[in-house]
């Protein structure tokens, strides 16, 4: 039974969609909310690995990042 609890329990992905918006939110002078690169954004942090980087990288290049990624695409 104990087991079953647990697997009802809500675990939160520190990697998660919620904890990528966040961080792309406290972005705000660098990526402007409704921006072409903030949608662009969006999308990309549906892809675990591009959030996990995002989260990963010094968070004074994080925005230059995503622009290097929306001019690859």
């Amino acid at each position: 039974m104990s087991q079953a609890t647990s697997s009802l329990t809500l675990v939160r992905d520190p990697y998660g969609i919620l904890q990528a918006v966040k961080v792309l939110d406290s972005m705000s002078e660098q990526v402007l909310e409704a921006s072409p690169l903030y949608f662009f954004s969006l999308k990309l942090l549906l892809n675990k690995d591009k959030r996990i980087m995002v989260f990963s990288i010094n968070p004074k290049i994080r925005a230059l990042w995503l622009k290097t990624e929306m001019k690859d695409s």
